[in-house]
């Protein structure tokens, strides 16, 4: 956690100097506060842990900045996430865990807008997380089990009134997430994902 607001604070002093050049645009840039949950599973392609994955629940926060383009009708959104992905599998005992793997993860979306009073809106973008975190029942699988990094991609679609917004999306991951130094290789997360925001 004390990465994450590490992490967020030089988001927001980033995102800051480049939200000035958008003050005479029809919609300014705006920041947000985004809380949601994540169903999340795990695609084991091979090794000795598997089978039968089941999703399991996660967190998700994130703080994000709308930045439009030209008119508004196009905006680029790059956001900070903490996020909880994993599944639950069972093991070669018959015995099923639970596997927690948390990131910090940096979507950078392109956002299209429609409407005024009733926003509606569809995103889509490549995403790069950073492994902070691994937990599991009797440590059966551990962080360094997994590469430090992971890439996805991120696509989804809401609807805003007024300074809150609600959204949907998919994220699937793109890359190998193990490290191939345990029982677990050739691992790919995914996610369906809900979430609340707050611009202000």
């Amino acid at each position: 956690m004390i990465k994450f607001l590490g992490l967020a604070t030089i988001f927001i002093l980033s995102v800051n100097s480049v939200q000035a050049q958008h003050k005479s645009t029809k919609d300014e840039s705006n920041f947000g506060f985004r809380a949601g949950v994540v169903l999340s599973d795990q695609h084991f392609s091979d090794g000795t842990l598997i089978h039968d994955t089941e999703s399991k629940f996660g967190a998700d926060l994130a703080l994000l900045c709308t930045l439009p383009i030209g008119s508004g009708l196009i905006a680029l959104q790059p956001e900070l996430h903490w996020i909880q992905k994993g599944s639950t599998f069972r093991a070669i005992n018959g015995v099923y865990f639970t596997n927690t793997v948390n990131y910090i993860e940096l979507p950078v979306l392109l956002r299209f807008n429609f409407g005024s009073s009733l926003k509606l809106f569809a995103f889509g973008g490549p995403s790069a997380g950073y492994l902070i975190g691994v937990s599991s029942e009797d440590d059966i699988v551990s962080k360094n089990e997994y590469e430090d990094f992971e890439f996805s991609l991120h696509v989804g679609a809401g609807i805003g009134l007024g300074s809150f917004e609600i959204d949907l999306r998919y994220m699937t991951g793109l890359s190998d997430v193990s490290s191939d130094e345990g029982s677990i290789n050739d691992i790919k997360n995914s996610a369906l994902g809900a979430g609340i925001t707050l611009k202000f």
